[in-house]
């Protein structure tokens, strides 16, 4: 596959004085221009963005660090038929700023285009079936180039990492349009970065999986290895969600709010026994309402607590029924959920109130009653590095998994 960096000829290169790309603003002007033309579908630069009509897909690159030798790129890319935003972060070095500014586009466009290019020009893709709440789901599995730094191996098809991982990351599908996945490797000497990333969110699981492969690696000085796995559940198979694309998370915040808000009122036990209901009739989402109950105490404590492993999975026992072990990517609404309040504690969305919100969520979750009770009998650093099993939800009878 050819990628066109859009570079000028040289004799009108000759007559453009250089821009200082050390500056944040030129670096992005030339970010935007290394971009257009070269995404293997038409495209057009809108200000700080680019569009691809086609695919109804926008890239916003931010320029997170730049300097005379190095840059690090956040890419934020979206496209309404994926039901989520995707982020990738991509690092480059040089021996100018130029030139490491186009190692961080080349990485972003070899790699992670790459597997978007396969997915939106209706290659075949791998078939995948999963079961989830009691339903199936199929799947087409497009696997982006390897791209890979230093002395590494001589491996150039990732399913390498696809063959490795498949059968876990699969166990974390449920309801997702799209679940994207972020392989990185590294070794130098003994000692080894290795990180597998679902949906932006680290598995330890996967990443020891990844780890344990990075150990065979001989390797001079440093080597690295970055891939992707974008999976994307075929329509025939979607089951029905109402907070999908930039107005459903609008709606999923604003009821966020509103739970925080009825939450942080509940000034007595008779008030917070009520909570449940009273979420049912103002959120008008049962499912979401006892979510927001249960969830949002153990998201800003696993925040509070940052310093101990949770547990991926989660088990959720609806009354007189039988405990059901889910992973947290599988449920549709756990990680929007903690997206959706700390981006309101972020912009000071409750006013005054906003510390005593989280610190109330904090002080009634069960991750805090544990990490009190192993302090009082082991001392503050009791937890340091410690580790919690899946927390218990209790739910009522009607509460379906989602």
């Amino acid at each position: 596959m050819k990628w066109n960096f859009g570079k000028k000829n040289s004799e009108e290169q000759k007559n453009i004085s250089e821009p200082d790309l050390t500056n944040p603003d030129n670096a992005l002007k030339h970010v935007l221009s290394s971009l257009h033309d070269s995404l293997q579908t038409p495209d057009r630069v809108e200000g700080d963005r680019v569009y691809c009509p086609d695919w109804q897909m926008t890239i916003v690159p931010q320029i997170e660090q730049v300097d005379e030798r190095g840059a690090v790129v956040n890419f934020y890319i979206s496209a309404p038929q994926w039901g989520k935003d995707l982020f990738e972060c991509s690092a480059g070095m040089g021996s100018d700023t130029k030139q490491a500014l186009g190692m961080a586009c080349g990485s972003f466009l070899f790699s992670f285009m790459d597997g978007i290019v396969q997915m939106e020009s209706g290659q075949a893709g791998e078939n995948l079936k999963t079961e989830f709440a009691g339903k199936a789901h199929r799947w087409k599995v497009y696997l982006s180039n390897i791209v890979g730094i230093g002395n590494c191996p001589q491996v150039d098809n990732p399913r390498i990492y696809w063959e490795a991982l498949k059968e876990e990351v699969a166990k974390r599908l449920g309801n997702q349009k799209l679940c994207f996945v972020k392989v990185y490797a590294s070794k130098s000497g003994e000692n080894i970065t290795a990180e597998c990333r679902v949906d932006d969110v680290k598995s330890d699981a996967l990443s020891s999986l990844v780890e344990a492969m990075v150990k065979e690696w001989d390797t001079g000085y440093f080597a690295s290895h970055k891939a992707f796995f974008f999976i994307r559940q075929e329509e025939e198979t979607v089951q029905p969600y109402p907070y999908l694309g930039q107005a459903g998370r609008e709606a999923l915040r604003e009821k966020v709010k509103t739970a925080a808000l009825m939450f942080h009122a509940s000034e007595d036990q008779e008030q917070y026994d009520s909570l449940p209901q009273r979420l049912r009739q103002a959120l008008g989402d049962d499912i979401l309402a006892a979510e927001c109950y249960s969830f949002l105490p153990e998201i800003c404590a696993e925040n509070a607590f940052s310093q101990v492993t949770y547990a991926e999975t989660v088990e959720i026992l609806p009354q007189g029924g039988e405990a059901v072990t889910c992973y947290k990517s599988q449920l549709s609404d756990y990680w929007p959920l903690r997206e959706a309040i700390f981006s309101l504690f972020e912009e000071g969305a409750f006013g005054e109130d906003t510390n005593d919100i989280y610190q109330e969520y904090v002080g009634t979750s069960a991750i805090y009653n544990v990490i009190c009770q192993a302090k009082e009998k082991g001392g503050e650093k009791a937890m340091a590095n410690g580790k919690l099993s899946a927390l218990l939800f209790n739910m009522d009878s009607d509460f379906e998994i989602r």
